[in-house]
C-alpha cells in the first residue's frame, strides 16, 4: 500500500494482489466495504467539492481508471500503469464474483443506465439477485431499497451512478445494508457506435489534458506557498 496525494486528496494505492486479498477479507464484515473506480474527471470535481472529496477519501479501495492519475502521484512502475490502462482490477473483480458464485445486486442512477448494467451482468453471467434505481433525494424510497437488498443478501452491490448520489445513499444505509461490498463502477459511454466512440475519445483526450494542467497548477501553487 502506498499513500498518495492528488489535487489535495489523500488517497491510497494498492497492488493488484493486495486488492484481490482485500476482497476476500471483506466477506462477513459487519460494515459494508466501499470499492470505487475513480476517473480523472471525478478527481477534478472533488478538488472543489468537499462532499465528493470526503466520499473518495472514505473508500476502502480506490482504483484509478487512468494511468495519468498514477503518474501524477509519482507512480511510474510499468506494470501498475498497464493495470490501470487495461482495467485489470475490474476484470479481476468480475472474475472473482463469477468464479466464487457471489450474488450481486444492481443499482443505477436511471432506467437507461440500469438496462446497460443488466446487459453487462447478463453477458458476464453474474448471479444477479435484484435491482433498483437510486432515488435522487433522501426519502422513503431509500428504506424500500435497503429492505430489498437485505432480503436478497448479496455479496456485492454493483452501482453505476453519480458519485454524490452514491455518497448520499451510503451515508443513509451503510450501517443497515446486508451486503459485503459496495462497488462504484467506472464511467462508460452508453452508446457503442463508431461516431460515439470517436466523440468519447475526443472528450477523454480533452479531460486528460485538463487533468494534467490542473495537476501542474496545483503543484506549482504548492511550491509557491511558504
Amino acid at each position: 500500500m502506498r499513500e498518495i496525494n492528488i489535487l489535495g486528496l489523500s488517497l491510497r494505492d494498492y497492488t493488484m494482489r493486495e486488492k484481490m486479498r482485500m476482497l476476500d477479507s471483506y466477506l462477513g464484515r459487519r460494515t459494508m466495504a466501499i470499492v470505487g473506480f475513480v476517473s480523472a474527471r471525478a478527481l477534478m470535481q472533488a478538488e472543489k467539492d468537499v462532499r465528493q472529496k470526503e466520499w473518495l477519501e472514505s473508500m476502502d479501495v480506490v482504483e484509478y481508471c487512468d494511468a495519468d492519475i498514477l503518474r501524477a502521484a509519482g507512480i511510474t512502475a510499468r506494470g501498475r500503469l498497464k493495470e490501470a490502462e487495461n482495467g485489470s482490477f475490474l476484470k479481476g473483480l468480475r472474475q472473482w464474483l463469477i468464479r466464487e458464485h457471489h450474488p450481486v445486486y444492481l443499482l443505477a442512477g436511471s432506467e437507461d443506465v440500469m438496462q446497460m448494467l443488466e446487459a453487462d451482468a447478463e453477458i458476464a453471467q453474474m448471479h444477479v439477485t435484484g435491482k433498483n434505481i437510486l432515488p435522487q433525494e433522501n426519502g422513503s424510497d431509500i428504506d424500500v431499497i435497503i429492505n430489498d437488498i437485505n432480503d436478497k443478501a448479496p455479496c456485492a452491490v454493483l452501482v453505476h451512478a453519480d458519485c454524490l448520489l452514491q455518497a448520499a445513499f451510503v451515508d443513509a444505509s451503510r450501517q443497515k445494508v446486508n451486503a459485503d461490498i459496495w462497488v462504484g463502477l467506472p464511467e462508460k459511454s452508453m452508446a457503442p457506435g463508431d461516431t460515439d466512440r470517436k466523440f468519447a475519445g475526443f472528450i477523454k483526450n480533452m479531460q486528460r489534458r485538463l487533468f494534467q494542467r490542473k495537476v501542474h497548477q496545483y503543484e506549482n501553487q504548492e511550491k509557491a506557498e511558504p
